[in-house]
């Protein structure tokens, strides 16, 4: 069975771990800030319908949000290693271009 050889653009990654990292951003303001912020603002209503967007905060009240975060940045932290070693195997082979070496 042959070797598959994976190419892979130091750019296109960091691209994309900024994306990760901007994604993450986004989700965490929608955890605890979003629903801390929207009760606040319902507080001073009262009629069946604040009930049920209560209970539904409530259920968005889980650890669900939390693990998923705590994921996404061990695939974020994951990947940033991942460029700093191909980064550094650049640097390395380029050094030995310069150098004459093979």
């Amino acid at each position: 069975m042959g070797t598959t050889n994976i190419k892979m653009s130091v750019h296109d990654l960091q691209t994309t771990l900024q994306t990760l990292q901007s994604s993450i951003e986004e989700f965490s303001s929608y955890t605890d800030t979003f629903r801390t912020g929207t009760r606040d603002q319902l507080k001073n209503f009262n009629s069946d319908f604040i009930d049920k967007v209560d209970a539904i905060l409530d259920n968005m009240n889980d650890d669900i949000n939390k693990d998923l975060l705590k994921d996404m940045y061990a695939i974020h932290a994951a990947g940033k290693e991942m460029l700093e070693e191909m980064k550094k195997a650049d640097e390395e082979a380029s050094e030995m271009i310069r150098s004459g070496q093979s």
